[in-house]
């Protein structure tokens, strides 16, 4: 059987297509841009999304010669995407760290307790979750607002359109919309009130798993396939890959390392709704596996940094991997400085992430000499990067949640440079997968498990789940003791400043 997981990301969609033995057959990227018409909002066009997964599934269906049994549709959350009654977007999707909507942080203090609103949605109160975004389009752009038939995230667009059915949107990526009662399964009734919003203008719900139509007609006869695909919920990304890269036990987490960083551990079948974990700006949401759920720590920006690095500064190094047919990537990444750095970037490219969650931060690069290098730049942003998920590691440990080993995933576990960077930094043991793209895999997962190729998916980790390499810290690891505790400083240093830089227009 042919398992096809879409993975569809902030930056790119991602698709890689497995046997029920974890045998990955074919997988394909599409990459796609962000459109920032002013500070601190970011946006999407849909159709591009959608031209992307169309594209990257004309690729595979010919690598695969037709030969796919069912499709799972993951995605990144909190992105809108309002349709109106054909179906169409009404608007550009208002990705997941767009800032626009920040001012609706006092619309909920004013209704209900951040506390109450932790136990109800498992969310801690922030600007960009979905509802917000709504919330400014009822207010700033009425004309759209009314016009909208459905208010979708994208794993539900993607399902609509492949479908042409309604669209259907899994528990754990509902969760990220922060309209969702997490431990009733259900869209909060006095969540929606407040916005004026009927629960019919939202995506149907269903656990992930759950076959939910088949491909269209249309679609089965351009691309010669047969009728009657079945068309899956898989999940939000990062519980996906939490699956994917077959987490099991307490004390183990996923890292994955991509457009943003994101740490997320099974938290097992009992919600932890705790005041430190909101203080931190933690979440507990449901997790793919039923019955269990999940908590994220996570980076904003994250690999978006070295992109921005790459197109921005590294025309030098692109033009060295169009010359040599290499990655832009990994011509970036060699050659970096053996040592530590005595650069630091505060990596809040787009706001911070946890345990922060200040849309106002700003990214910032300290350090600087004539002597710098451009080397030292890039190393500097690997290392920053490790600190900034070592402060939210060390308040896990706090919490009574300590993790152990991480299993890394996504396209920076694809750096051996990077994972021995984090594994110092970090001073915890960092473990490779034979596929790194355990988000498709997870998704790839649940689609087994609707078609009925596994009864469990605990039987689907122990057959598609490959361990590879272990990364152990290195005797460069107690140089970095005092340079993360530089780090630890720079935050506070520079609240202020950012509060005040971000009201500058």
């Amino acid at each position: 059987m042919v398992l096809l997981g879409i993975d569809v990301g902030t930056s790119g969609c991602k698709l890689a297509a497995f046997r029920e033995d974890g045998t990955m057959l074919a997988r394909t990227f599409r990459e796609y841009p962000f459109i920032t018409p002013r500070a601190g909002w970011l946006e999407i066009d849909p159709e591009r999304i959608w031209k992307a997964v169309l594209s990257a599934l004309r690729e595979m269906n010919t690598r695969l010669q037709g030969q796919i049994d069912v499709i799972a549709v993951t995605s990144h959350g909190e992105t809108l995407i309002p349709l109106n009654a054909q179906g169409e977007p009404l608007c550009h999707a208002i990705a997941n760290f767009d800032t626009r909507a920040q001012r609706y942080v006092d619309f909920w203090k004013e209704r209900i307790n951040p506390l109450e609103l932790f136990y109800l949605t498992g969310m801690p109160l922030h600007g960009m979750y979905t509802v917000n975004k709504i919330l400014w389009l009822r207010d700033e752009r009425p004309e759209i607002f009314e016009k909208t038939w459905k208010f979708t995230c994208v794993q539900d667009f993607i399902i609509f359109r492949l479908t042409q059915e309604e669209p259907v949107i899994d528990y754990s990526l509902a969760s990220r919309t922060m309209m969702f009662e997490v431990e009733r399964k259900e869209w909060s009734p006095q969540i929606l009130s407040w916005v004026g919003l009927e629960r019919e203008r939202l995506s149907r719900l269903a656990p992930s798993g759950t076959v939910v139509g088949t491909l269209t007609p249309r679609l089965s006869e351009e691309w010669d396939l047969p009728r009657g695909i079945p068309i899956v919920t898989g999940g939000h990304d990062q519980p996906c890959g939490v699956l994917g890269c077959g987490v099991r036990e307490r004390g183990e987490a996923m890292y994955g390392i991509g457009t943003s960083e994101c740490v997320a551990l099974n938290l097992g079948t009992i919600p932890s709704f705790t005041k430190g974990m909101l203080e931190n700006s933690f979440c507990c949401y449901p997790h793919v596996m039923e019955g269990c759920y999940i908590t994220l720590a996570y980076i904003a920006s994250g690999g978006s940094i070295l992109r921005w690095f790459r197109d921005t500064l590294g025309y030098e190094e692109v033009l060295k991997a169009d010359r040599e047919n290499r990655d832009a990537y990994e011509v970036l990444l060699e050659d970096l400085p053996e040592r530590p750095t005595s650069l630091f970037l505060l990596p809040h490219f787009a706001g911070s992430g946890t345990p922060y969650l200040d849309e106002h931060s700003r990214g910032a690069l300290l350090g600087l000499t004539l002597g710098t290098e451009k080397k030292e730049i890039v190393r500097a942003i690997l290392e920053s990067l490790s600190y900034e998920m070592k402060l939210n590691l060390d308040l896990f440990e706090d919490f009574g949640i300590p993790v152990k080993r991480l299993r890394v995933i996504g396209g920076g576990a694809r750096s051996r440079e990077w994972l021995q960077i984090k594994a110092d930094i970090l001073q915890k043991p960092l473990l490779t997968l034979d596929v790194s793209e355990a988000v498709a895999l997870g998704t790839a997962m649940l689609a087994g498990k609707a078609r009925g190729a596994f009864h469990h998916l605990d039987e689907a980790m122990a057959a598609m789940v490959r361990e590879r390499e272990a990364f152990m810290s290195s005797t460069l690891a107690p140089q970095y003791l005092p340079r993360y505790a530089v780090y630890r400083k720079i935050y506070d240093h520079l609240k202020q400043l950012n509060l005040e830089m971000s009201k500058l227009v």
